[in-house]
């Protein structure tokens, strides 16, 4: 499942840029491929989620706004690296800049108000208590 539509993409980045990014020999050159728009949103989400569920139930539930802008940076990126050709600086910045997002939600250094995997390891770590009586008045 998705966390982002079609329409988010056409509100970031424009119609004319998502129609340059999946137009082919064999369409019509004013229409954009949304099959193909949204089976990169789908790719993207799944990239999305193997960061967010470490922390979180996923999918995430609401979808929060910056959810949506970092898979629509990521599916934007595989759009537009579909050729031989890089994707423009701007396109590659703004897929690292989720990337590391998502990362700094996985590690915790960013939050959601999502629903948290509850913790259901048996390893804990364990601490040693210090014996109570030592002998002599030294430690070593």
């Amino acid at each position: 499942m998705a966390y982002a539509t079609v329409q988010d993409m056409i509100d970031r980045y424009g119609e004319r840029a998502l129609i340059d990014a999946t137009r082919d020999l064999t369409r019509d050159r004013d229409v954009m491929d949304v099959n193909q728009i949204n089976k990169a949103l789908e790719r993207a989400s799944a990239l999305a989620d193997t960061y967010l569920q470490r922390r979180y139930v996923v999918p995430v539930r609401p979808v929060q706004l910056p959810v949506v802008d970092a898979v629509c940076a990521l599916a934007r990126y595989a759009l537009c690296s579909r050729d031989d050709t890089a994707p423009p600086l701007q396109i590659q910045t703004q897929r690292k800049d989720a990337l590391q997002w998502l990362a700094n939600v996985g590690s915790g250094a960013a939050t959601l108000d999502a629903t948290a995997v509850a913790d259901k390891s048996d390893v804990w770590s364990r601490v040693s208590a210090r014996p109570t009586s030592i002998p002599g008045n030294r430690l070593w």
